[in-house]
């Protein structure tokens, strides 16, 4: 299977909204909840992603695609924790679709996050993984983050506490 990662346009809208909304349901359930998760609506996430690729911003969008059809996103930039410098990015989110769970898409994405904020002289990349939420962890861990110590207790999505770890990768060195 090959795996082609490029930016994000704003006519991907429609398909990252898909997976953003059935990576959500297959992988969040003991987190959030299906009342939560059921409520989510492809057409109300497909309008927050043409927002957010409209409004040019710090934030940087990219897919991967398989047979020319976009099956995974990620979203990353500045790091947006206050105890972290100028020299820090964030990786914000990284979904693939279910369907291509465990296919090499998430750590295609992951290498190209890494080149990407390597080439804009970030000297680290950190990120929030829910607690628990073994597959993403072990993802992580295999392109070398590490958790920092750092956690936090977040409730903005669904209204549940979700506590949250934050795992780092050092870029230099």
């Amino acid at each position: 299977m090959e795996v082609f990662v490029r930016k994000a346009e704003l006519g991907d809208a429609a398909s990252i909204a898909r997976v953003h909304v059935a990576a959500w349901q297959a992988a969040y359930v003991e987190f959030m909840g299906n009342d939560f998760l059921n409520s989510l609506s492809v057409e109300q996430k497909k309008e927050q992603w043409v927002n957010a690729l409209q409004q040019p911003g710090p934030g940087k969008y990219l897919v991967a695609e398989v047979e020319n059809k976009v099956q995974g996103f990620a979203v990353f930039g500045p790091a947006r924790d206050s105890d972290l410098d100028k020299t820090a990015s964030e990786l914000v989110a990284l979904n693939v679709h279910p369907e291509f769970w465990r296919q090499k898409l998430g750590a295609s994405l992951m290498k190209r996050v890494i080149q990407c904020v390597s080439q804009e002289c970030y000297e680290s990349v950190h990120l929030w993984v829910i607690k628990g939420n073994s597959p993403a962890i072990e993802l992580y861990e295999r392109s070398g983050f590490e958790y920092s110590g750092t956690s936090k207790t977040d409730s903005q999505h669904s209204g549940k506490a979700l506590h949250e770890l934050r795992y780092s990768k050092s870029l230099v060195g």
